[in-house]
């Protein structure tokens, strides 16, 4: 495509040039348009991720799961805190609000523009004076304007800082309830996964006491003291014992994956987990209890903030009857020699109020109201849930308290007979299948007892997160004043 001047008389040499330099400018323009349309290459984008992120991720977790020593609770917990992308993302919604904030300060500050004007004419723009002419500007002239504005009387900036001010508020405490949330979660993936273990252990000792049975009831059968259905019944009983071990390593799979995904890991590596001292539940009176919950809670900090936002909203609302007043100065420097002043100041005083739009105001006014009882009465049901929470995880614990003093009962119990037990077949008293039947029985109580004790941890996790007590700060293991 090109432009050609032959033939017009009437335009200048300078003419046909800036046409041909605009022409150029234009195709240039188009031509990278649609290169950046079509520079995406979708399939090639999403390999390119794909092979990113697995490179990045495989070599987190093995950096992170290294410890051949398996991972405690508080390793766990730390890891999480620092790779789970719940929690990233709601520190960068706290880093916006915090920007939102520093943006609505700017409103009390000064707003300086520099603009720079070229403009050249054609023809030269002249008078007419006594039927002749003379030019009254330049050719070619440059103008350098500083436009400074600044609010004198705007009451809703002050309204707006404030609101923001609480939404920064309402960030970092939707930041920590979203770390309090993950270390629950964490919690509760990290023992259900031991007392998988456990209960895996204790199936391994009913398979080995059934394959002890099921051979000798096969002696029995092949010397004619035992029938044919009672051999198959063992069998059955033993292949009971074995899909249930294999259904239970499937959902130690799974969960194991669900951990390493809280922690933000990869789920389909392997973890290894230790036991580790646990915490003790909070203390008191179920209304000392929910008293502390409704002091501390972050749900209730966060709807106080959303309450004082809404306020800050009528207060908007109001401002919006004031009149407003802004303070304007502009200083042009120009190249025109036809000025008289090549530097000129301009200052002024700018203001507006709306006198009449429709009841629009009055109306913004009553919403903005309504919003503040809407909000209040929020708080108010979330007051009520977490009385509610706060009840339901103290009798769980206390449920769970229970259950560990009847397994820690159980269990002694088990130990003696399996000890007496053991003595009798040292002396011949009884065969091998019964000594084993009662390894099972002492190993299911000792699965018993370990699921309770885990139990009992997760339900104190559970109330102190109703209570909005749940430690984010976990200490490193490498630094033991930290953790003291």
């Amino acid at each position: 495509m090109g432009f050609s001047c032959e033939g017009v008389a009437m335009r200048s040499p300078e003419r046909c040039a800036a046409l041909r330099f605009a022409t150029a400018l234009c195709a240039a323009v188009g031509t990278t348009a649609l290169i950046g349309c079509t520079a995406f290459d979708a399939p090639q984008v999403r390999h390119d991720e794909t092979l990113r992120h697995q490179t990045a991720l495989a070599e987190k977790t093995v950096l992170l799961l290294g410890d051949e020593r398996g991972l405690t609770l508080e390793d766990c917990v730390r890891i999480a805190l620092a790779n789970n992308l719940d929690v990233q993302v709601a520190d960068v919604r706290r880093r916006i609000a915090q920007l939102d904030r520093r943006i609505a300060f700017s409103a009390f500050l000064p707003h300086v523009n520099l603009n720079y004007t070229y403009a050249r004419w054609d023809p030269q723009p002249e008078v007419v004076i006594a039927g002749g002419s003379m030019p009254m500007h330049d050719e070619r002239i440059r103008e350098i304007t500083w436009q400074i504005q600044m609010s004198v009387f705007n009451p809703t900036t002050w309204f707006l800082y404030a609101l923001h001010t609480h939404g920064e508020q309402v960030a970092e405490l939707a930041a920590d309830y979203t770390r309090q949330m993950i270390v629950l979660q964490v919690t509760t993936l990290y023992y259900y996964c031991l007392g998988l273990e456990e209960v895996g252990r204790a199936l391994d000792s009913q398979i080995l006491a059934a394959e002890s049975l099921a051979e000798q009831v096969q002696a029995f059968h092949a010397e004619g003291l035992a029938l044919g259905w009672q051999v198959e019944q063992v069998h059955v009983a033993l292949e009971f014992r074995r899909t249930q071990r294999k259904r239970v390593e499937q959902i130690l799979d799974q969960t194991r994956g669900q951990l390493l995904l809280t922690m933000g890991l990869n789920p389909l590596a392997s973890i290894r987990l230790r036991t580790g001292p646990g915490e003790e539940p909070p203390t008191g009176s179920l209304e000392a209890l929910v008293a502390e919950a409704l002091l501390n809670h972050p749900q209730l900090r966060i709807a106080d903030r959303q309450v004082a936002i809404e306020k800050e909203k009528v207060h908007i609302a109001l401002a919006n009857f004031l009149p407003s007043l802004v303070g304007v100065a502009n200083r042009v420097n120009t190249s025109d020699s036809f000025q008289r002043y090549s530097s000129t100041w301009m200052l002024g005083l700018a203001g507006v109020m709306t006198v009449f739009n429709g009841f629009a105001n009055v109306y913004e006014y009553e919403a903005a109201k309504q919003g503040v009882t809407r909000a209040a009465l929020e708080r108010e049901q979330q007051s009520l849930v977490i009385m509610l929470q706060v009840l339901r995880a103290q009798r769980n614990l206390d449920s769970a308290r229970d259950q560990l003093r009847l397994a820690e009962d159980q269990l002694v119990m088990t130990e003696h007979r399996y000890e007496q037990t053991r003595q009798e077949w040292h002396e011949g008293l009884v065969d091998t299948p019964t000594l084993l039947s009662v390894v099972a029985e002492r190993d299911q109580a000792r699965m018993f007892h370990t699921t309770a004790r885990f139990q009992f941890q997760v339900a104190a996790a559970t109330l102190r997160n109703a209570m909005g007590m749940t430690r984010t700060r976990i200490a490193s293991s490498d630094d033991p004043e930290e953790k003291g």
